[in-house]
């Protein structure tokens, strides 16, 4: 009989992964994943943020391009390993400075926002919601609603195809944040390989947050 918790298997998963290959997914070799990662930042909806969270960070690829977009970014994963991996490469291209670092489980390691604190102007779920079970990821749609700034983006970004750590399908993970009150789309990308969302709490779009739509 296996004993172990669900959040001590997928971090023993992750962590071996990492520990086996560098990267695991070739982020940093595949035309699809630089091409994915470009749709992505070229889709946000502001030129620049003010403080980030990516959980789930892996390797590092997309928060190095977070870091250059954010005036703090606050990464974090499940894995030490691939916490390493990351601040590696940010130290590798000097960016590291105003990033924060951290292993967290999700849900029950979402930074808590105390009363008067900056919340998330910027909030990035890449490939990484399809691996919480329902409940968990009803309560990670909660946390995000709760720490996302007015005005603020929430991205999720999602392989489609089925594989087999994968817990809910990616067209569920992303109605779930459809369907949160309060959350506004304001960007939908669908390709036969993954699915690309934005939302925010300000459902005017980027035209008209510039005064001329």
């Amino acid at each position: 009989m296996n004993s172990a918790k669900p959040d001590d298997q997928r971090g023993a998963y992750f962590e071996n992964l990492y520990r086996q290959d560098a990267d695991p997914w070739r982020v940093r070799q595949r035309w699809y994943e630089e091409r994915k990662r470009a749709l992505l930042l070229a889709s946000l909806p502001q030129r620049r943020y003010r403080h980030a969270y990516e959980p789930g960070c892996g390797n590092g690829e997309l928060t190095l391009e977070l870091a250059r977009r954010c005036d703090r970014v606050q990464a974090a994963d499940l894995s030490a390993e691939a916490l390493r991996l990351t601040r590696q490469r940010l130290l590798d291209a000097g960016q590291d400075a105003h990033v924060s670092l951290a292993r967290h489980k999700l849900p029950q390691d979402w930074p808590r926002i105390l009363p008067g604190a900056d919340k998330f102007d910027l909030i990035v779920l890449s490939e990484i919601a399809y691996y919480l079970t329902p409940e968990e990821l009803a309560r990670v749609v909660e946390h995000s609603v709760a720490s996302l700034a007015p005005g603020g983006s929430l991205v999720l970004c999602h392989w489609r195809a089925p594989f087999a750590q994968r817990i809910v399908s990616t067209v569920r993970v992303h109605a779930a944040f459809h369907d949160a009150p309060g959350l506004y789309r304001v960007l939908r990308h669908e390709e036969t390989d993954f699915l690309l969302g934005i939302w925010s709490n300000d459902a005017r779009s980027v035209a008209q947050r510039e005064g001329f739509a």
